[in-house]
């Protein structure tokens, strides 16, 4: 009816104004509105367009009635320049007052500057029916127009709200892609969020809201009708009744916006997800499991059965936790219709094992449950631990008498044989310093950043807790830092260490040998190659351990000192370090363990390591075998010296 009145008087408005002399031409709005270059100021002074397509607007669901029905006050043209906001609810009343009534109306009435109004989901003067494609609220366009502000990430953080952008989360969902398939039963954003039959739009915390988690299924249920009545029957559907807040509901396993089939990649129902991604983060709670009484271990023992290490390793048929309890229908074990009821044990594991016995569906998947299952799995547990122990320990202990006694001989050969000098007691010093210094860096830094590891577990167990890890770490690394300065002080201050470093540089011949050697080792020269005191390898060594060495103390004391750092160098000096310092302590890790290592373990003709570091001698047949022009040059050397002791 009121539609209606509006548009009798807007007849009348339009009669009034054409009724003049014959012949005389009368006004219309649109002789200044089609302009596009109609505009006026605006409070704060910005230019406000007062462009009107007219072609819109004749396509638009509210041409009929013309401009004064919606624009009261226009009496005359030209009219005022100032007119009466428009007021939509004086047709749609029950639109209005639902929209007020919601989150969008308060908010306009509280004075919100970001609130939406009647003109930002449907439009001004292109309004178009809700089933025409091109309206703003046609289900294809929803996304977008609620985009225009839930698809911001400013908007989200200013309003504080529980989703950042679930316009875009949506459109790659499974329920989009139906949508612009022209499913029309397809939910869109109204669909779920606006009270049936209304504009009234809740907050997801009001109760009453169709997405509060209380109400989830049943909003889910409108299209997924006997899904939603399986699971509200169902032990979460139940204890959701109850008030259990921590209870999944639908949009918990599948998502809120981003909704995928279980086939998709990334759907968090995917069978080799669903048990990590679902099931887990509320049955591997310890706080979960107390307040509800559940069991503690049916994570951990699932994922260390046959089953879980299959799923872990990328099976798509191995059983999942939806495999045995059910998807919608999960019922407590006790309850006659769970899968896992023992009445029903039989069947449920004959879908994967076929011809299943009623014994063979007796055997308990995650943990033993009898005194006597229990006992007996306590005995053989502890008999194969004690035998573990006993044969791989004596074993360890023969092998390693042998090893110990190849590694005497070795040492006492070495030791007792003619050789050249090739580090001083210093150097061998500043070696097991930096050698002592650096394991202890690797283990106490490790440790940190994998507590899980069996080695640092065991730390922890020896009594190694995180204090005493920081505290050995910082004294490793002062320690090194020393080390790195009586280096530098041997380098500059002693004869011995500038001609250590002379020695030390890189130079073409390296590279000349790194070539001759590769060739001598892949068969593609009969020459064995000599090197000087210091070959490429070990420069490569030396070098790098002074680029790691001073890019780990720089990244070191900023993670010691962040407080400093962070004033002096700025807030990202912490971050940027941090990742510095983890690489870089991989790189010096490996490049010991595969380089260093080999040339002083592992190589045949070292194994079972070279005692150089001992006592800094080279036996004379392997300077000879190796190092014929360091041996020549210390005899030049020598000769030199001999040289000038003889009287002039």
């Amino acid at each position: 009816m009121r539609s209606g009145w509006r548009f009798m008087a807007s007849l009348l408005v339009i009669a009034a104004w054409t009724t003049g002399s014959p012949g005389q031409e009368q006004p219309s709005c649109f002789d200044c509105h089609a302009d596009s270059s109609l505009t006026k100021l605006g409070p704060q002074g910005q230019e406000i367009s007062l462009y009107v397509d007219s072609a819109a607007f004749r396509r638009s669901v509210h041409a009929e009635l013309g401009c004064v029905a919606c624009h009261a006050d226009v009496r005359e043209i030209p009219h005022p320049e100032t007119l009466a906001k428009v007021d939509c609810g004086t047709c749609h009343e029950l639109e209005k007052q639902g929209c007020f009534e919601g989150v969008h109306g308060r908010a306009l009435q509280a004075g919100d500057p970001d609130a939406p109004k009647c003109s930002t989901c449907h439009g001004a003067h292109d309004i178009r029916p809700a089933s025409d494609v091109q309206s703003r609220v046609h289900p294809r366009n929803q996304p977008r127009t609620c985009g225009q502000c839930h698809g911001q990430a400013e908007f989200a953080r200013r309003h504080k709200l529980p989703s950042a952008l679930p316009p875009a989360d949506y459109e790659r969902s499974v329920h989009a892609r139906a949508v612009q398939e022209g499913l029309e039963a397809a939910p869109t954003c109204s669909n779920c969020h606006m009270l049936p039959g209304t504009h009234i739009y809740l907050e997801v915390a009001n109760p009453q809201s169709p997405v509060n988690s209380a109400n989830v299924a049943r909003t889910c249920g409108r299209c997924h009708a006997d899904v939603a009545e399986v699971y509200l029957q169902s032990t979460h559907g139940t204890a959701l009744a109850r008030g259990v807040k921590e209870a999944p509901t639908c949009n918990f396993c599948h998502g809120e916006h981003r909704i995928l089939t279980p086939e998709e990649p990334g759907s968090p129902v995917r069978p080799e997800r669903v048990s990590e991604a679902i099931c887990a983060p509320c049955h591997s709670s310890e706080a979960m499991n107390e307040k509800l009484g559940l069991p503690r271990d049916r994570v951990s023992t699932y994922l260390n059965s046959y089953h879980g290490l299959a799923v872990r390793r990328g099976s798509k048929v191995a059983a999942n936790c939806a495999s045995c309890h059910g998807v919608h229908n999960i019922f407590r074990q006790d309850d006659p219709r769970s899968t896992v009821h023992p009445a029903n044990l039989q069947q449920t594991c004959g879908n994967c094992h076929p011809g299943a016995t009623q014994q063979f569906a007796s055997v308990k998947v995650h943990s033993y449950r009898s005194a006597a299952q229990l006992k007996a799995a306590s005995i053989i547990r502890s008999a194969y631990v004690f035998l573990i122990i006993v044969i791989i320990g004596g074993m360890f202990v023969h092998n390693f008498i042998v090893w110990l006694f190849y590694v005497a001989e070795k040492y006492r050969k070495t030791r007792s044989e003619s050789g050249l000098p090739r580090f001083s007691k210093g150097m061998v010093f500043q070696h097991f310093l930096l050698l002592v210094s650096f394991i202890t860096l690797v283990i106490t830094g490790f440790a940190l950043k994998f507590p899980d590891a069996f080695l640092f577990r065991l730390l922890l167990r020896l009594g190694v807790d995180e204090p005493l890890r920081g505290l050995l770490h910082r004294i490793a690394a002062s320690v090194l830092i020393a080390t790195a300065i009586y280096h530098l002080f041997w380098i500059f201050f002693t004869r011995h260490g500038r001609r250590e470093i002379q020695r030390l540089f890189p130079t073409t011949q390296d590279v000349l040998d790194l070539w001759n050697t590769l060739r001598y080792y892949l068969r593609l020269s009969s020459e064995r190659p000599q090197y000087a005191k210091y070959n490429y390898v070990e420069k490569a060594e030396y070098w790098a351990l002074v680029w790691g060495t001073v890019v780990m103390v720089l990244t070191g004391f900023i993670l010691w000192f962040p407080e400093t750092a962070s004033r002096i160098l700025g807030p990202w000096a912490f971050p940027i370090a941090e990742i510095i310092h983890y690489y870089e302590a991989w790189l010096a890790t490996l490049a010991i363990a595969v380089w260093h290592f080999y040339w002083a373990i592992f190589h045949p003709e070292e194994y079972p390591m070279s005692f150089v570091w001992l006592h800094g001698k080279m036996p004379h047949e392997e300077v000879v075998k190796h190092r014929l022009p360091w041996l020549e040059e210390e005899r030049e050397q020598l000769a030199q010296e001999d040289n000038k002791m003889l009287p002039s």
